[in-house]
Parts: structure tokens; C-alpha cells; sequence
């Protein structure tokens, strides 16, 4: 048996595996700020624990997928801390939240998240580095991905909407094709009868 991160037949295609180019932030302020074992073990463990999620994220939806996408911003809330470049948990988190629901619940989500993270801004304080990335392209990718989401939705619908109308069509064409073939058979039933 063959393991898959992506669930098959997935109309992303390759493109989750280009998105990790983001977590480079990450990866670069771990290598540059750790100093001791335990540096390495939290960013190298936090690192794993992302793919984890994310990864596993794309095999969800709805309510599923919103506790995954805030497991992943959970992340980012211990993270931040100690690692700057651990604000793009929270985009990964957001960019999820397309898939989860529809726009209106959507988008309250991703209120949420930027607010988590504003909060936590404000509480630790995290220097404007840390945070500001992190609200605006949450804010950008996340609205960006619940709009594509929901246009998949409408073409989806439209499109079974359309497949519908066409097995409808064969029908009442296959049913107007039996109704002549009856009464021609009934006519021409009708001229033996009355010529025998």
C-alpha cells in the first residue's frame, strides 16, 4: 500500500508542496536564533508537528478541517514567541478556512484567528515583525482562498445543475421516441386489422 499526504484526485495538484516555500521564515529565524539543544528540539519539533497538521488537513472538511486549521494557528500561538517566522501558522491556518465553510462562517473564522493573534500581539508583546506579516496575509490569503472556495462551490453546483438538465433531456427524449414508436406501431396495427 502506497502513502499519500494528499488525498487523490485532489484539484490542487501540486501546489500544497509549493506553499511550504513559506515556512522558509520559519526555518531561517530557527537557524539563525538557536543557540542551544533545546532551541533546535522546539523549532525542529514545532516543524514536525506543522507538516503533521498540514498535511492531514487536506484530507478534511468542514468542522473537521476548522479544528485542524485552529490546531495549526494553536501552533503558532506557542511558537510565536520564540520564533518570529511562526506567523505563517496562522496563514496556513486561515488559507484553510475556504474549504471549512461557507463565506459567512468563513470569514467570522478567520476574524477569529486574526484576533488570536492580535491579542496575543498585544499580551507577550511581540515585536510588529512577528505579528504584522502574520495579520495581513492572513486577512489577504485567507479571504482570498474562502472566495475560490466558494466559486468552486457555485461551478460545482452549476455544473451538477447541468448534468441534471442533460439525464432530464435524455429522458423525455427517450420517452417521446417510445411514445412515436407506439403509435406508429398502433397505426400500423391499425391498417392490417382493417385491410385483413
Amino acid at each position: 500500500m502506497r502513502f499519500r499526504l494528499l488525498p487523490p484526485q485532489s484539484h490542487l495538484g501540486w501546489t500544497p508542496y509549493a506553499w511550504l516555500v513559506y515556512l522558509s521564515f520559519y526555518v531561517l529565524v530557527a537557524v539563525g536564533n538557536s543557540r542551544t539543544p533545546a532551541q533546535w528540539i522546539l523549532h525542529g519539533a514545532g516543524l514536525a508537528a506543522f507538516l503533521a497538521l498540514y498535511f492531514r488537513a487536506y484530507w478534511l472538511h468542514g468542522t473537521r478541517l476548522v479544528v485542524w486549521a485552529f490546531a495549526i494557528v494553536g501552533l503558532g500561538v506557542i511558537l510565536i514567541p520564540f520564533n518570529a517566522g511562526a506567523n505563517a501558522f496562522f496563514i496556513y491556518g486561515a488559507a484553510f478556512l475556504g474549504e471549512a465553510a461557507r463565506p459567512r462562517v468563513a470569514v467570522r473564522w478567520l476574524m477569529l484567528i486574526v484576533a488570536i493573534l492580535a491579542l496575543e500581539a498585544w499580551l507577550v508583546p511581540l515585536h510588529p515583525i512577528a505579528w504584522g506579516p502574520g495579520i495581513a496575509f492572513s486577512l489577504l490569503i485567507g479571504g482570498t482562498n474562502i472566495h475560490f472556495a466558494e466559486v468552486r462551490r457555485k461551478e460545482a453546483a452549476l455544473l451538477a445543475a447541468e448534468k441534471e438538465a442533460q439525464r432530464h433531456a435524455a429522458i423525455a427524449e427517450r420517452e417521446r421516441i417510445a411514445r412515436d414508436l407506439h403509435d406508429l406501431l398502433g397505426h400500423t396495427l391499425s391498417v392490417i386489422v382493417i385491410k385483413s
